[in-house]
C-alpha cells in the first residue's frame, strides 16, 4: 500500500507542476510557474508604457512653457 501512495503523490505533484499557468512575473509564478518569453513581453510592454509617459510629460512641459510665455506676453501689453 505504501508504494502506491508514494506513486500517487508523485503523480499528483508532477501534474500540479505541469498544469499551472505560467506568468511573466517571477514573483507570482514562483520557480516553475514563470516563462522567460512572457517576462520579455512584460518588460517590453512596460518599456513602451514608460516611453509613452515620457513623451506625454515632455509635451506637457512644452505646453506649460508656451502658456507661461503667452501669459507673460499678455501681462506686458
Amino acid at each position: 500500500m505504501r508504494p502506491y501512495f508514494f506513486l500517487l503523490t508523485l503523480a499528483a505533484g508532477s501534474m500540479q507542476l505541469t498544469s499551472c499557468e505560467t506568468t511573466g512575473d517571477p514573483s507570482q509564478g514562483g520557480l516553475f510557474g514563470w516563462s522567460q518569453s512572457k517576462a520579455d513581453v512584460r518588460i517590453q510592454e512596460r518599456q513602451n508604457t514608460l516611453s509613452s509617459l515620457d513623451d506625454e510629460r515632455e509635451y506637457n512641459r512644452r505646453r506649460k512653457n508656451n502658456l507661461q510665455a503667452e501669459r507673460d506676453r499678455l501681462k506686458n501689453q
